[in-house]
Formats: C-alpha cells, structure tokens, sequence
C-alpha cells in the first residue's frame, strides 16, 4: 500500500508543473489543431476505406467458397439418402424372402394335407359306396335265397 501512495503523490506532483503552466490556445494553435485533426481523420478514413474493401473481398471469397461446400453437401446428403433409400428396399426384399423361406413350406404342407384330405375322403366316399353296394348285393341275394328253396 506505501508503494500506492508515493505513485499517486508523485503523479500528482509531476502533473502540477504542465497543469499550471497551460495556457490558453491561439486562434493559429485551434487552426494548426483542426487542420491536423482534418488529416488524421482522412487517413484513417482512406485506411478504413481500404481494409473494407479487403473484408468486403474476402466475405465475397468466403461466401464462394460457402456455396460450394452447400452444393457438395447436399449432393453427399442426396447420394446417403439414395443409399438408405436402396439399403431399406434391400432390408425389404430381405424380410419377404425370408419370410417366403417359413412360409412357403407351412404353405406347400397345408395344401398337400388339404390333397391329401380329399384323396382320403373320396376314398372314404368311394368305400361307402362300395359297401352300401355290397350290402345291396347282399340283401338281393338273401331275397334270392327267401325266394327259391333248395
């Protein structure tokens, strides 16, 4: 904190001599001001002027470059799409083949059951017909025996 205080005092004490020896400016000493000033500010103004120009040249660059990396991207993200577009049909045809691959013979085992039902019914049918034809056959001939006595 002593350190502090004898720079405030001796900043304080360096300032008083330029503070007290200030006078009051010239009509010449504003004109000379005013003219330095006009200057200064032309200067910074050509200086401004052309580090626009060179950011406005290097936005222009950049924006060029932001297009085409916009276009480049959006032709990846066209060619991903069509490639996830072409896995899920893939995906698709995968699932149907294999679910033609179960399903084909449970399918062909039904129909041959079912064939197979019908072969057996019309046997069944056939076998009926041939008995009740029997029996027939049968009842004539014991009709035939009733009849003439041997």
């Amino acid at each position: 904190m002593n350190l502090k205080r004898i720079t405030f005092w001796l900043l304080l004490f360096g300032m008083l001599p330029n503070i007290a020896s200030a006078q009051q400016a010239t009509k010449a000493d504003i004109q000379a001001l005013e003219l330095k000033m006009i200057t200064t500010i032309t200067e910074m103004d050509k200086r401004l002027t052309s580090q626009i120009a060179d950011l406005d040249k290097r936005l222009t660059v950049l924006q060029t470059t932001v297009t085409e990396m916009d276009k480049r991207l959006t032709a990846q993200i066209q060619a991903v799409q069509t490639t996830i577009n072409v896995l899920f049909w893939a995906i698709g045809a995968l699932i149907t083949l294999v679910l033609a691959v179960i399903t084909l013979p449970q399918l062909l085992g039904y129909f041959q059951e079912k064939r197979a039902r019908i072969d057996f019914q019309k046997e069944i049918d056939e076998l009926k017909r041939r008995l009740e034809q029997q029996q027939q056959e049968i009842e004539s001939l014991k009709s035939r025996r009733v009849v003439t006595p041997s």
